[in-house]
């Protein structure tokens, strides 16, 4: 009696390694031909993003014309001082490190027109005059008007924003200064040193204002000065 016999003939099973990825061959010979497939790697790369700053609201979103208004008052006959705040619950002082400064940053703030900006009406007054702490004009400067400006970062509240592990360490905030003209034409809110969080982002407020007006600074409703915020990587 004849017995039926089922041949299936294996022509080769091959297993290549390569550096740096696997690759597995397998070649299956039989009476339908040969079928081969594989497993390759896949590569990613994920580059730092732009260090910047903002001014946003309580949304993170930027706002399109931040204005911080400084106390109302009233033409004196002797040298005022009027007080402010840079940083509020609806316009904050934002800062973004996305891996672009690992070194750490710092936080500046100046006159966007320079050192010989002014407060700006139908009779201006200055913002960065330190003869007899802003209440007259004096010999130092450039120009023919009195005031000062001071900015105090120190009273200042910082937080983090919407980063889920970063944090406030190695972020100081800068100490009381007065703007001077040549001497202090910047001054800086904070410093962020290379041990803080490389990847991170922040919110600034509440810091202090104060300006000296000269005396007998005539009344307008108009006056204002533009400052542009600065990140800058170390």
């Amino acid at each position: 009696m004849k017995r039926n016999k089922t041949i299936i003939a294996v022509s080769a099973l091959l297993i290549t390694f390569v550096t740096g990825a696997t690759s597995m061959y397998f070649m299956y010979k039989e009476k339908y031909g040969i079928v081969r497939s594989a497993t390759t790697a896949i590569t990613q790369i994920i580059n730092p993003g732009i260090l910047s700053t903002d001014v946003v609201d309580a949304s993170y979103e930027p706002v399109a014309s931040p204005t911080f208004a400084m106390t109302d008052t009233t033409v004196k006959f002797s040298c005022q001082t009027t007080t402010g705040t840079l940083g509020t619950s609806t316009q904050q002082i934002y800062v973004e490190n996305p891996d672009a400064a690992d070194g750490g940053w710092t936080l500046t703030i100046a006159a966007t027109s320079g050192a010989t900006a002014y407060w700006n009406s139908a009779v201006d007054y200055d913002f960065n005059d330190p003869d007899t702490l802003g209440c007259e004009d004096g010999a130092t400067d450039s120009d023919s008007l009195g005031g000062q400006l001071s900015i105090n970062p120190s009273v200042g509240t910082l937080v983090k924003a919407t980063c889920r592990t970063c944090g406030i360490t190695g972020i100081t905030k800068g100490s009381s200064s007065a703007f001077n003209e040549g001497t202090l034409d910047s001054i800086t809110l904070l410093s962020a040193a290379a041990a803080s969080d490389d990847i991170g982002n922040w919110v600034f407020t509440g810091v202090g204002l104060s300006q000296t007006i000269p005396q007998e600074q005539p009344a307008a409703n108009d006056y204002s000065i533009n400052l542009t915020i600065t990140v800058t990587a170390v």
